[in-house]
């Protein structure tokens, strides 16, 4: 069976499956992404395929659009100091920063109308991209420091990935793949602002998605217990379920990375 759980049965199953890695996962969409027919189909999500490995028991408390600053404070905040003081986790595996970059009152603010012949570079706000991304990066300062000091491990790692160069187009969320219930993320603010060269909106996504990479990598060289995946480069054009979610292959070559070069990638395991 899968070993993506939630606090229900959690503790049953680490007694009941012994040398296990235990995994605290919390995150976005990227780790609580559905599956095409809601409980069935294939893996939907990077939880979904680390949790099919026999080695790993994940306690998964991601939520679809969570941000990482809103993850970092108020209830979310003591949810997860809750969590860390009370289990004795291997791992934190932790996706966020995406929906703090794509969400809907934060793209549109980034970029600029293209009145003109202005180059993608032009388009970008990128005073306001600087005040974001220092945002998400005190955010993983923070998440450092918390589990610094309310661990119940003192030898946790905390994991995260760089999500990948997603791809603007019209494609929103769909359930069963056929009945859409919700619009594009970026493809429509881009349009909007009179940015239609698809190679503009690459450059442009490409752009923040690396601000967003140096950010974090940036906090893995502060802290010991932080280990930074590269995720950026994996996942092929035709792997893309909408704009911003991989198919189930994109999102299991992004775990595969996961695992092999955080979770594996480790002294005494």
């Amino acid at each position: 069976m899968p070993h993506t759980v939630d606090s229900r049965i959690y503790d049953d199953l680490v007694a009941k499956n012994p040398g296990t890695k235990k995994i605290l996962a919390e995150g976005d969409s990227w780790f609580a992404y559905p599956r095409k027919y809601i409980l069935f189909g294939e893996d939907a999500n990077i939880i979904d395929h680390l949790g099919d490995r026999d080695d790993v028991v994940i306690y998964n408390t991601s939520n679809n659009g969570d941000e990482a600053v809103s993850m970092l404070s108020g209830n979310q905040k003591f949810s997860l100091i809750k969590r860390l003081a009370h289990n004795e986790f291997d791992y934190l595996l932790f996706s966020g920063g995406g929906n703090d970059i794509v969400g809907r009152f934060d793209f549109d603010f980034f970029i600029k109308k293209n009145t003109g012949n202005l180059s993608w570079q032009e388009c970008i706000h990128h005073e306001r991209v600087a005040l974001k991304i220092s945002q998400i990066k005190a955010s993983y300062e923070m998440l450092c420091e918390l589990t610094k000091d309310y661990s119940k491990n003192n030898r946790i790692k905390i994991i995260t990935h760089t999500y990948d160069y997603i791809q603007p187009m019209n494609e929103g969320f769909e359930l069963f793949d056929l009945i859409p219930l919700g619009k594009a993320w970026i493809f429509p603010f881009l349009m909007n602002k009179k940015i239609e060269n698809p190679s503009d909106q690459k450059n442009i996504i490409n752009h923040l998605l690396g601000e967003f990479k140096k950010a974090v990598l940036e906090v893995s060289q502060k802290y010991d217990l932080f280990k930074v995946v590269d995720t950026q480069g994996t996942v092929n054009e035709n792997e893309w379920r909408n704009e911003i979610h991989p198919t189930s292959s994109g999102f299991g070559k992004i775990a595969e990375k996961i695992y092999e070069k955080g979770i594996l990638n480790r002294p005494g395991f």
